[in-house]
C-alpha cells in the first residue's frame, strides 16, 4: 500500500475560481469596502483577480464606483453557501473514522488526534465523483476563521501558501484503492466496498445527529414561543412567517438508498 494516491495538480484556473469565491464573500459581507478607484495597497495586489471576475461577469462597477456581485456572481456565492452547508452536514462526519472499530469520531467525546482515526473526506468525495480540492477548500473555509487572518488577501494570490497547503492536504489523503484488504479467509475486499459501507454508516450517523439537533432546536423554539406568548396579549398575537433556508439534509430514504447519492450542486461548475 502506498502512502498517498497520485492526484492531479491544482491548476491555475481552479485557484482563480476559488479565490473569486472568497472575494465574492467579502463583496457581499462588506459591499462598501471595495472602491474601484480608491483601493489600498493590498487590494491593488488583487487587481488580476478583479479583472478575472469582471471577465467572468461575476462582478461589476456600479454608479458609486464600488465593485459589487452581478446576478451571476450572487448565484455563484449562493452555491458556495449551499456547498458549505452540505459539506458540514454530510461529509464532515468522515473526518475521523476508526476503520478497525467501524466507529465515527465525536469531537465532544473522543480524542481525534489519536492514531486510530482516519480522515476519509477526500476518499468519500472522490468515490462520489466530487473534486477533492473543492471539498478541502470548503473545509478550510467552513470553520469561519479564514478571514481572521489579516493577511487573507495574500492567501488567495496565485502561488500563495494557502493553495500550496490545499494541494498538500489533498495529496496526502488516503485514496479509495488504499482501503482494500484481505479478510480472514484471504478473500480480497476492494476499497470501493469498504468505502461504500463507510459512507452508508456515515449517512446513518448523520441522520441520527440530524434528528437530535432538530429535536433540540424544536424544544428551544417551543420554549421561546411560549415565552413570547406570555409577553403578549392574545389579541396582539399573530402567526409569524419564518423563512426556511436551504436544508442540506436530504431525505434519509434517498440518501440511505444509494452510497453513490450526491447532490447536484457538487457536480456543477463553480458558476
Amino acid at each position: 500500500m502506498s502512502d498517498t494516491t497520485p492526484r492531479r495538480a491544482l491548476g491555475e484556473e481552479s485557484c482563480h475560481q476559488m479565490a473569486a469565491l472568497v472575494l465574492l464573500d467579502r463583496l457581499v459581507a462588506e459591499p462598501e469596502k471595495y472602491h474601484a478607484g480608491m483601493m489600498d495597497e493590498d487590494d491593488n495586489l488583487m487587481e488580476p483577480l478583479f479583472d478575472f471576475m469582471m471577465r467572468e461577469d461575476l462582478i461589476s462597477v456600479g454608479e458609486d464606483d464600488h465593485f459589487s456581485p452581478t446576478e451571476k456572481g450572487r448565484k455563484a456565492y449562493q452555491t458556495l453557501l449551499d456547498q458549505q452547508q452540505s459539506y458540514l452536514a454530510n461529509f464532515d462526519v468522515y473526518a475521523a473514522v476508526d476503520l478497525a472499530e467501524g466507529r465515527f469520531g465525536d469531537a465532544e467525546r473522543d480524542n481525534l488526534d489519536a492514531p486510530n482515526w482516519t480522515d476519509l473526506r477526500v476518499a468519500a468525495a472522490e468515490y462520489k465523483g466530487i473534486d477533492p480540492y473543492r471539498m478541502v477548500f470548503l473545509s478550510m473555509l467552513a470553520d469561519g476563521t479564514f478571514f481572521e487572518n489579516p493577511g487573507w488577501k495574500f492567501d488567495i494570490l496565485l502561488g500563495s501558501s494557502f493553495f500550496k497547503e490545499l494541494e498538500g492536504i489533498v495529496g496526502s489523503q488516503i485514496g479509495v484503492e488504499e482501503l482494500g484488504y484481505q479478510d480472514e479467509d484471504g478473500t480480497p475486499v476492494s476499497g470501493e466496498t469498504v468505502l461504500e459501507d463507510v459512507i452508508l454508516q456515515g449517512a446513518e450517523v448523520n441522520r441520527e445527529r440530524m434528528e437530535r439537533e432538530r429535536e433540540s432546536e424544536s424544544q428551544a423554539s417551543l420554549f421561546d414561543e411560549e415565552e413570547d406568548r406570555r409577553g403578549r396579549d392574545d389579541d396582539d398575537w399573530e402567526e409569524e412567517w419564518v423563512y426556511v433556508p436551504y436544508d442540506p439534509w436530504m431525505p434519509a430514504t434517498a440518501y440511505m438508498g444509494s452510497a453513490l447519492f450526491v447532490e447536484a450542486l457538487w457536480l456543477s461548475s463553480y458558476w
